[in-house]
């Protein structure tokens, strides 16, 4: 998985600057609040006028499904997820 800020560097990460950079296993606990932002975001994005009402919808039903994942301890990390956001997103 592409890293968010690796577009400068050609080469691949060292295992130890990526476990000293990584802060998904610290910032898990966050996911709540992470999700409380991402659904008051897509609200903004729709007062905007950038999506939809029906692609509003569509992502409110995902971040939903997805806190129901992290209540039920059924999300799943995975290798790439640098932090909490980018898990949700990937999920997402």
């Amino acid at each position: 998985m592409t890293q968010l800020w690796g577009g400068r560097f050609s080469g691949e990460t060292d295992a130890l600057m990526r476990q000293f950079q990584d802060s998904i296993y610290f910032d898990v606990r966050l996911w709540e609040a992470d999700l409380d932002g991402s659904l008051a975001y897509a609200k903004s994005l729709a007062r905007a006028g950038v999506v939809t009402a029906e692609e509003t919808k569509t992502l409110q039903n995902g971040l939903n499904k997805i806190r129901a994942e992290f209540t039920q301890e059924r999300f799943e990390l995975k290798a790439g997820d640098e932090d909490i956001h980018t898990a949700v997103e990937r999920r997402l």
